[in-house]
């Protein structure tokens, strides 16, 4: 993987800036998403409705980069990826549309093969092609509302938490993601609604699948700089694949299947992305060191 190349290696002073920039960054998305989260679920309301995800953290990580980036840091937002840069980045749009459908075709084809999904069960009504019909549009249109988490944990945090080292950045990018999600479980949210065991299986499996899925998430980023094929990616992620595996091929009731079959899915693509860019980094010093 490369980085995204409008973050450039901080001195030691910008180094400092840096840290400040990630605490108030960090204490700000959970501080504001948390918060709500527990108020929500005093007041006896669930995650499950749309308009209160909205409501309480939809929006929080990129308000959070807003923040820090114009009033803490004052680094502005010349890195921040806003443009959508259509032309140059149109490859990179195509991968974020077309890749949740062979995600779920995966993750589908792994659950008949293990058993989960008795395929011979199965009906195909009139609701799953409208489901298939639309897959491509919906995470494009839905792309606004999946910028409210991308704007902050991948135009702000993963380039500045571990610059220059990619894959270290994208893990822990990818574990403090699947961290801020913890609360969900208890608030209605995906893996809510079963035991308390049941409900801290599913905020651990938020950590391999959100770690997972910044890979690929952070891949798009750096070879687009753009913000918005995240985004599409993103929404592809949950409104394609977590949506259509629960639709096709069920849960049984526990939403750590489909979780744990998204994460077998991404894994070889994952694989695809870091070998692709292991070889280019070896082809490139191979070439400077043939000049």
């Amino acid at each position: 993987m490369t980085t995204a190349p409008s973050v450039s290696t901080p001195t030691v002073r910008d180094d400092a800036e840096r840290r400040r920039g990630i605490g108030w960054f960090l204490a700000l998305a959970f501080g504001a998403s948390w918060v709500p989260w527990a108020i929500v679920w005093a007041a006896g309301y669930s995650l499950d409705d749309p308009v209160v995800q909205l409501l309480t953290a939809a929006f929080v990580p990129a308000l959070a980069a807003v923040v820090t980036r114009r009033w803490i840091t004052r680094e502005g937002f010349a890195d921040a990826g806003m443009r959508p840069r259509l032309s140059a980045a149109r490859t990179s749009y195509a991968i974020a549309a077309v890749l949740p459908i062979g995600i779920l075709a995966i993750a589908s084809a792994l659950a008949a093969a293990t058993g989960v999904w008795d395929v011979a069960e199965w009906q195909f009504g009139r609701d799953d092609l409208v489901f298939v019909a639309i897959a491509l549009v919906v995470p494009v249109v839905a792309a606004p509302i999946f910028w409210g988490e991308e704007f902050g944990w991948t135009a702000y945090l993963r380039d500045r938490l571990v610059p220059g080292r990619p894959v270290a950045t994208t893990f822990a990018t990818g574990l403090i993601w699947g961290v801020w999600h913890w609360p969900l479980p208890w608030v209605g949210y995906f893996g809510a609604g079963g035991s308390a065991t049941d409900a801290v299986i599913a905020m651990l499996l938020w950590l391999p699948l959100s770690v997972l899925l910044e890979f690929v998430i952070g891949w798009l980023w750096s070879r687009s700089g753009s913000v918005w094929p995240s985004a599409i990616l993103h929404g592809g992620s949950n409104l394609v694949v977590a949506v259509g595996l629960e639709r096709f091929v069920g849960s049984g009731g526990h939403a750590s299947a489909v979780t744990l079959l998204m994460c077998a899915a991404y894994v070889p693509v994952v694989v695809c992305i870091v070998g692709t860019s292991i070889m280019r980094e070896r082809r490139k010093r191979k070439a400077g060191a043939a000049l």
